[in-house]
C-alpha cells in the first residue's frame, strides 16, 4: 500500500493561514493611513507653498543681535557720502561743530527785539532774545561778548552808543535796529546815516560789522516801510562791505506782513520766530572766515 502524505494542519508553525495574511495587509493599510494623515498635519500647520517659489530657511545673520528689520524705516544716514565715515564734530544736519571757546566774540546793538522781553509774559514772547540761537551749543558760531540794547531805541541811539559797544572788544559787531524807526514816517536816508556812523566807530577799530533786516510789521503802512528800509540796508551794506543777516526774511509773508503765528503783538518775534532769525543769521555768518 503506497505511504500517504498528510498536508500540515491549518495554523500550525509550518505555513500561514489565509486569516494570518489578512492581517499583514490590515497592518499595512493602516501604517499608509497614518502616514497620509501626518502629511495632512503637516500640510495645514505650515501652510500653503507655492509653486515655485522655494522655501527659505534662517541662517544666522538673519537672526543675529543688533540687525535691523528691513520693514522697518530706517534713519537717514547723515554721512555726505556711501562708505565714509561720519564725522562725530557733525551735527544731524550736517552743519559744522565750532567749539565754543573758538568761536569770534560779538557784541550786539539793538531795541527790545535784541534785548529780550523782560517781563515774562510781556507782549506775548516771554524772556526771549533772537540771536540766543547764535550762542547755541552745538549750531551756533559765536560766543557772547555782550549786548547794547534797550527797549523802545532808534538807530539814532545805536549811533549814540557804538562806543560803549566796542569798548567790550568784540570781534565781530551784530547791529539789528530800525523797528522803532519805522513806526512813524521816517527818512530812510537818515536811518542808513545812522548804521553808518556805527560802521565808520567800527572801522576806526578794525571790528567788522554785521547788520540784520528788521522784522514785518502787521500795519500795512509800517510794513511798507519795514520793505523800504530792508532794500535800502541790502544795497548799503553791499557798497560798503557790512555782512548782512537777513532775520526779517523767514518771518514774511509773500502777501506782506508776518506769516501767520511768529509774533503776537505786530511788533515782536516770538520765540519760534526768533530762532529762525538766528538761523538765517548763522548762515549768513558761516560763509565768512572763522575768526573774522
Amino acid at each position: 500500500m503506497a505511504e500517504e502524505r498528510s498536508e500540515p494542519a491549518s495554523g500550525s508553525n509550518g505555513g500561514m493561514s489565509n486569516g494570518g495574511a489578512a492581517w499583514v495587509l490590515r497592518g499595512l493599510a493602516a501604517l499608509g493611513a497614518l502616514a497620509v494623515l501626518l502629511g495632512v498635519g503637516v500640510a495645514v500647520a505650515t501652510g500653503p507653498v507655492t509653486a515655485g517659489s522655494p522655501l527659505v530657511t534662517a541662517t544666522a545673520s538673519d537672526t543675529a543681535p543688533g540687525t535691523t528689520d528691513p520693514d522697518v524705516p530706517q534713519p537717514l544716514p547723515t554721512q555726505s557720502s556711501a562708505g565714509a565715515a561720519t564725522d562725530p564734530l557733525t551735527t544731524s544736519t550736517d552743519i559744522p561743530y565750532i567749539p565754543y571757546d573758538q568761536r569770534p566774540s560779538a557784541v550786539f546793538i539793538g531795541d527790545s527785539i535784541t534785548r529780550g522781553m523782560t517781563e515774562p509774559g510781556s507782549w506775548d514772547v516771554e524772556e526771549h532774545s533772537w540771536y540766543y540761537g547764535l550762542l547755541d551749543d552745538t549750531t551756533g558760531v559765536v560766543r557772547f561778548g555782550g549786548s547794547v540794547s534797550e527797549v523802545g531805541m532808534t538807530t539814532s541811539w545805536m549811533a549814540g552808543q557804538v562806543w560803549n559797544a566796542l569798548a567790550l572788544s568784540p570781534d565781530i559787531l551784530i547791529v539789528l535796529g530800525g523797528t522803532n524807526d519805522i513806526s512813524g514816517e521816517i527818512d530812510v536816508d537818515f536811518v542808513i546815516s545812522n548804521f553808518q556812523r556805527i560802521k565808520d566807530a567800527a572801522d576806526i577799530l578794525g571790528v567788522p560789522m554785521a547788520v540784520g533786516t528788521v522784522p514785518p510789521r502787521s500795519e500795512p503802512e509800517a510794513d511798507a516801510r519795514a520793505v523800504l528800509l530792508n532794500s535800502a540796508l541790502t544795497l548799503w551794506a553791499a557798497q560798503e562791505g557790512v555782512i548782512l543777516l537777513d532775520t526779517g526774511a523767514p518771518l514774511r509773508d509773500p502777501a506782506g506782513g508776518w506769516i501767520y503765528g511768529y509774533t503776537g503783538d505786530g511788533l515782536h518775534p516770538t520765540p519760534e520766530a526768533s530762532r529762525l532769525m538766528a538761523e538765517a543769521a548763522a548762515k549768513a555768518l558761516r560763509e565768512i572766515p572763522l575768526g573774522v
